[in-house]
């Protein structure tokens, strides 16, 4: 994969598949567009979405630019962290990797698009990436997220921090992880 440079707005970034998203909220009877609301409004509701892979929250992380996969262990790079196992179902062959910004009011037009990517320009003309599509294989998958810093930083807009992601295909999800368990995994480590 060519190197993504996902921009943050809010706190985190989410991976879904937009297609599992709209299946589980058909099978539980909900309309809202605030998915960020209405998973932490009802937290029965959030931890049935992890035990059934609609989404993996990356939670808290500064609102910066991060690069997405295919990040090279090498002089540039060190690696922070790896955590492991966060589930993820596939449905319609796609996931999207973004910014929690699109949670607060999902525009699900947005993300049927044939576009690889959602981006907007600033007031200064510069092109920013707040969300990616991934092309993978429908089915289950437990997903690594592997967390990297750039050992020499450089100068504002490049990207200092980020993040890959190994998806290993599995028949059936056992048990979940919780990406918000502050005691378990410290996400924004890149940044400190």
């Amino acid at each position: 994969m060519k190197e993504k440079k996902l921009t943050i707005s809010g706190y985190g970034i989410f991976i879904m598949s937009v297609e599992k998203l709209m299946d589980f909220l058909k099978k539980n009877k909900r309309r809202s567009k605030k998915i960020l609301d209405l998973f932490q409004n009802n937290p029965e509701l959030y931890f049935e979405s992890l035990k059934e892979g609609v989404w993996i929250p990356i939670v808290p992380i500064d609102s910066y630019k991060y690069v997405i996969n295919n990040i090279p262990l090498d002089d540039e790079w060190q690696k922070i962290y790896t955590y492991e196992n966060f589930n993820l179902h596939v449905l319609g062959g796609e996931i999207w990797i973004g910014s929690f910004g699109h949670l607060l009011n999902i525009n699900i037009d947005e993300f049927k698009s044939n576009d690889e990517s959602i981006s907007y320009k600033t007031l200064d003309g510069i092109l920013l990436y707040d969300a990616f599509k991934l092309k993978l294989e429908t089915g289950k998958y437990l997903v690594n997220i592997t967390g990297y810093k750039r050992k020499k930083i450089l100068e504002y807009p490049e990207a200092n921090s980020g993040f890959s992601f190994k998806f290993e295909k599995v028949d059936e999800f056992i048990g979940y992880n919780d990406p918000r368990e502050d005691d378990k995994y410290h996400f924004n480590l890149l940044n400190s």
